[in-house]
């Protein structure tokens, strides 16, 4: 843009441009006797007299803008398109409308038999080891540290945009200086940020507002997803872990490079850091790698994730080192919970020592986070959990040792432990509102959900023999479990935590409406919340229903096709593994 002047101008007399041997020379002050009138103009650049058309510069809605928040949850029917221009500010829509009824709880009113969500194929994420093909495009700084936008890509937020190495340059027009009042100065399209997060601030910002608290049972100030702005300077394997995740919310084109930015970035910093703070970082943008992949299908590479949590968690002091943090106690129990509920699936070994449950565990009283609010499951049954996750694994190798016989003592203890086990309320609520009273029910639903779903697993896994007629209480068990899950409210976020056991729960199932309502639900899920383990849970029960109608209800159980899943998934060069988490 270039600021034009000169006396007596204006947009309706625009005079000829004359050649310097034609001009008069009125002195320094031309006309200074008469009055004077000056019109800036903002024009195009010039360069060689043809007109330079560029790039818009990046634009983010208003400020003001209002922020619909995931947990305010109302079906709409359509979904806004955005469209991002010069002329136009986009709108800032939450992209977790859903078209039509979208109630998870109504699938008895109006059965769908034909949900796009049935349909949904297995998406494995992006093999790490592919990653050391590609070549992400880089950013790099000048002496003051500015950067530069390369290019931009039209999001309903505002545009994700990749590095660029070009550093913006003024060049002055060849024009004499005697001229400069008529002179025309050309200057590139650029854009000069500060930081990174500075370029990236908006995006960033609703990241934290909204996106980051999607994962959890309810937002807390230990949210283990929240990205902290006030570390300087900017990690930026964790802002490209963050645009990964918050480009899947708005469908930004340029998710994947930045998830392969991230990937990248991180492991040249895991083998180059050897202090605290940037070990924190890491696990922040491990923990958000994670929670990517889970967007993307239920089958991934979990234990990789894993490992490499465990690898940095032990390169920087042990678990005594982290636990004297609020934020990283509250993120190594959120990784305790995946490995468990991972583990339970495959009925294997854990990744993480029972010494870090043990470690987090040792103060429940006096934590400023709980389990419910991470993962929708009460302390007191987590920690049956990790327990029956660990026998469970000894079960399954001992069931391939000709002279070991497995002791069901333990297991036997921890069945009676939750068929006496019942939700407490806690002592916080002071049911003062009706609000309270119905926050309590929603957890008293998905907390029994997990108990009874517990339940189910220890018969299945430790109890039934194949070939042999499933009790009648255990299909008590999983219609109870059902009728849990489809209680909660709609708005509320708590139910889509119990996904674990509704699966348990809809492979014990012959009822067709019940199986069409855990469909339902899951399919409701996938398009509020855009993480695809819901949407790929759906052909995992119709594969188990399938097997059923041909094999016998009594002969074919989920463990089956869990296995499949495994082996099936074996060539890749990593471990695949299932998770409901």
């Amino acid at each position: 843009m270039q600021l034009s002047w000169k006396p007596g101008y204006s947009l309706s007399n625009r005079p000829v441009r004359r050649s310097a041997a034609r001009r008069t020379n009125r002195g320094r002050l031309g006309n200074a006797d008469g009055p004077q009138q000056f019109v800036f103009i903002a024009e195009h650049p010039m360069r060689d007299r043809k007109t330079m058309h560029f790039p818009p510069a990046i634009i983010y809605p208003p400020s003001g803008a209002p922020v619909e928040p995931i947990t305010n949850y109302e079906p709409k029917n359509s979904e806004s398109d955005v469209n991002v221009s010069e002329e136009a500010s986009p709108s800032l829509e939450t992209p977790f409308g859903v078209s039509g009824d979208a109630s998870p709880t109504r699938a008895a009113d109006s059965p769908d038999p034909e949900t796009d969500s049935r349909t949904a194929k297995f998406q494995l994420p992006r093999c790490n080891s592919e990653d050391h093909g590609l070549s992400p495009r880089s950013s790099k700084s000048t002496d003051d540290g500015r950067l530069q936008l390369a290019e931009e890509e039209n999001i309903g937020l505002g545009a994700f945009c990749e590095w660029s190495s070009q550093v913006a340059n003024i060049e002055p027009s060849p024009v004499a200086a005697s001229d400069l009042p008529y002179a025309t100065t050309s200057i590139p399209p650029s854009v000069l940020y500060n930081s990174i997060c500075q370029r990236f601030g908006l995006i960033l910002e609703r990241y934290n507002i909204e996106f980051c608290k999607i994962p959890l049972t309810s937002d807390m100030q230990m949210n283990p997803f929240r990205y902290h702005r006030t570390i300087v300077p900017e990690p930026i394997f964790l802002v490209h872990a963050v645009m990964a995740l918050a480009g899947h919310h708005v469908k930004s084109p340029s998710t994947d490079d930045h998830r392969h930015t991230a990937l990248k970035l991180l492991r040249e910093s895991l083998d180059a850091s050897g202090n605290v703070e940037d070990g924190s970082s890491m696990l922040d943008a491990i923990m958000i790698l994670f929670s990517f992949d889970e967007t993307q299908s239920t089958l991934g590479y979990w234990s990789t994730h894993l490992k490499g949590a465990y690898g940095l968690i032990e390169a920087h002091g042990g678990i005594e080192a982290w636990t004297t943090s609020a934020r990283a106690e509250a993120q190594i129990g959120l990784l305790l919970w995946w490995d468990a509920i991972t583990s339970l699936l495959s009925r294997e070994d854990c990744v993480l020592p029972y010494a870090y449950v043990e470690a987090v565990q040792s103060n429940p009283d006096g934590r400023k986070w709980n389990f419910f609010d991470l993962c929708g499951c009460p302390h007191s049954v987590v920690t049956l959990v990790m327990q029956v996750v660990r026998l469970s694994a000894e079960k399954r190798q001992s069931s391939s040792m000709r002279y070991v016989t497995f002791d069901n003592t333990v297991i036997a203890q921890i069945e009676r432990a939750l068929e006496s086990w019942h939700h407490i309320s806690p002592a916080a609520l002071d049911f003062g509102s009706e609000e309270d009273i119905q926050q309590d029910q929603d957890c008293m639903h998905c907390s029994e959900a997990w108990r009874l779903g517990l339940l189910l697993y220890i018969y299945r896994v430790f109890r039934w023999e194949p070939g042999t007629p499933i009790p009648m209480h255990v299909v008590r068990w999983a219609r109870v479990i059902v009728d849990h899950v489809v209680a909660c409210r709609d708005e509320s976020m708590v139910s889509r935590q119990a996904l674990l056991p509704l699966f348990f729960a809809g492979c014990e199932q012959r009822d067709r409406s019940v199986r069409q309502k855990i469909v339902h639900f899951c399919s409701v899920w996938n398009d509020r919340t855009r993480y695809q383990m819901f949407g790929s849970t759906i052909p995992l029960l119709e594969e188990v229903w399938a097997e059923q109608e041909v094999k016998g209800f009594e002969n074919v159980w989920w463990g089956h096709v869990v296995d499949r899943q495994h082996t099936s998934a074996s060539c890749y060069p990593l471990q695949v593994r299932l998770c409901f988490g």
